[in-house]
């Protein structure tokens, strides 16, 4: 059952970026949270999503060869990705044998995630506008003392990595740290977008 719960989040999120309509889960706006980033040059004065400017090629690789075995292993997941979909975008997720820490990535294409997201802000209790490898990116909660954290990055204007990751373990963690080591583990493994 509470497979279902974590992914469901998921479902809906994807559904609004694909719709540029509706709410998150785990969505929200944190106070003075988009007051952090820089605006672009190229774009309005108040959009404060930066331009991708090292084009990643999110489609080169399945979801559950995103990462090597060594680094799963480095972030303690000791069984095999699962392929999974969400409302047609590809994904894949990842637990340990002890079922306490989950990540999870999905790939959406053909949509401008970040500025979707974006504009559900009000609605999200915890959005930072942030980088992951150098790339554009959305951090995301539920609330403050969520197990799950979300990072949407831009790898191409229209190809987004969505990473989750869930602490299911005794204790507190705090989710955003792993996720988005992760996150920058998947950007760093994807080759250029040429063409």
């Amino acid at each position: 059952m509470r497979a279902v719960l974590v992914v469901l989040p998921i479902a809906v999120v994807l559904a609004s970026c694909s719709t540029g309509t509706g709410q998150s889960d785990d969505a929200g706006a944190a106070p003075g949270s988009s007051a952090d980033s820089t605006p672009s040059g190229s774009k309005a004065a108040d959009d404060p999503i930066p331009p991708v400017r090292n084009p990643k090629n999110l489609t080169a690789i399945p979801p559950c060869l995103l990462v090597t075995p060594s680094q799963l292993d480095a972030n303690r997941i000791d069984q095999p990705g699962q392929p999974k979909d969400a409302l047609g975008s590809e994904g894949c997720e990842w637990t340990d044998k002890a079922h306490t820490r989950e990540f999870a990535v999905f790939v959406d294409i053909g949509n401008d995630v970040l500025r979707n997201v974006y504009s559900q802000r009000d609605s999200i209790p915890i959005l930072e506008v942030t980088q992951v490898a150098g790339q554009p990116a959305i951090r995301t909660k539920d609330d403050a003392n969520s197990t799950s954290c979300y990072f949407r990055v831009a790898a191409a204007d229209t190809q987004t990595l969505i990473v989750r990751y869930t602490w299911l373990g005794q204790g507190r963690e705090d989710p955003c740290v792993p996720a988005k080591a992760f996150a920058e583990t998947v950007i760093g493994n994807l080759p250029p977008l040429t063409g």
